[in-house]
């Protein structure tokens, strides 16, 4: 491999199979460790184009993305990089923005719907539109260490990539709670709430992908994915005493009792009020209370109009709403707050959840 190449964003390699069919599995990783593998508009290009030419490449029987770096797979978008765009101004201030999330948008629908067997292996880190990358993979594998979550709400923008149709899959209210809070899940909450589905420990990589050439590929999808199962699941029986107890099940009907409540205002004073019993919810209670107000009644409603609608649906959904976010005031603000000024002191408007009004909510669905 050149210098160049290993300086690339993404990385990708071909690996042939046991028994020299010429079959190979696609291998694709994440690149800017010292970024957290925050994604970039060409790291989405890239991803996309690639993985376009495996879906249709008879050689490549599986796929598996992943992430370099210790600390994680993926941060999530590169959202600074939107909002310094839009700061510097000009007509062209919202080019780069609308064309990363459509970019975006379009490679997370290629991974749901993607024709071959896709492992998608989250260490660490993983939220966001790393998420988004993650969660359509037909096979979702998270390792020790994981932290999970779409965290929108401290930036002004909404659980997107898909977030309406994945958090609404979620039991018992898990869902609307992450999806209004941030509430980061390790990796034994992230597989019982259905985010994953195995746990292999990261020092295990390697052996795994050895291991995955070993199978016995045959070139059809439906056989190799039913092949991969199997594996997957023997993988996962082989290091699942690795698992904490999932919190998540312990908390499961105060969760359910907090995400029923029929407002927004109403799921924040009832996670006050579960914080102040327990100290489990206090992180989660604080992040929607001081969090904006325009996202929370937002997410709220969106959670609403997408409960059934199609992964489809809910992406193209999700490209008309973040136009609109670019082009409103919290989104630029709460990222200028977290991660360009880094000041954490955030001018929300409206400063509050009563001064949110039902026009300013629902100019956030039309475009």
């Amino acid at each position: 491999m050149t210098i160049q190449e290993s300086e690339a964003p993404v990385l990708f390699e071909e690996l042939a199979v046991s028994g020299g069919s010429g079959l190979r599995v696609g291998i694709a990783r994440l690149n800017r460790p010292k970024q957290l593998n925050a994604l970039t508009l060409e790291m989405c290009q890239m991803l996309l184009d690639r993985f376009r030419a495996w879906a249709s490449d008879e050689g490549i029987v599986a796929v598996m993305l992943a992430g370099n770096g210790d600390k994680g797979f993926c941060a999530g978008g590169d959202v600074a990089g939107v909002i310094r765009e839009v700061r510097a101004g000009g007509p062209r201030r919202f080019v780069y923005g609308d064309a990363f999330f459509d970019v975006e948008y379009t490679l997370d629908l290629l991974i749901h719907t993607f024709p071959k067997p896709l492992i998608s292996w989250a260490h660490g880190v993983c939220m966001g539109g790393g998420v988004g990358l993650t969660v359509g993979a037909s096979h979702r594998i998270v390792s020790e260490r994981s932290r999970i979550a779409m965290p929108e709400i401290h930036i002004g923008l909404f659980p997107d990539v898909g977030g309406g149709w994945f958090l609404n899959r979620l039991p018992g209210g898990v869902g609307t709670v992450m999806a209004l809070t941030g509430m980061i899940v390790d990796e034994a909450d992230a597989i019982h709430a259905g985010l994953a589905d195995y746990f292999v420990p990261e020092h295990a990589r390697g052996a795994f992908i050895d291991s995955l050439l070993a199978l016995d590929w045959s070139g059809e999808p439906r056989a190799d994915r039913e092949r991969l199962t199997r594996f997957c699941l023997d993988q996962h029986k082989r290091w699942r005493e690795g698992l904490p107890v999932p919190k998540l099940r312990q908390y499961a009907e105060a969760i359910r009792w907090i995400a029923a409540q029929p407002t927004v205002v109403e799921v924040r004073d009832a996670l006050l009020a579960a914080a102040d019993e327990d100290p489990y919810f206090r992180v989660a209670a604080d992040n929607l209370a001081k969090g904006s107000p325009t996202t929370a009644h937002v997410t709220f409603e969106y959670l609403r109009r997408t409960r059934q609608m199609s992964i489809a649906e809910v992406l193209a959904l999700d490209l008309v709403m973040a136009r609109r976010f670019q082009r409103l005031h919290d989104f630029g603000e709460g990222v200028r707050a977290l991660l360009i000024d880094k000041d954490r002191a955030p001018k929300w408007s409206p400063a509050s959840f009563d001064e949110v009004s039902d026009e300013l909510v629902a100019a956030h669905f039309v475009e």
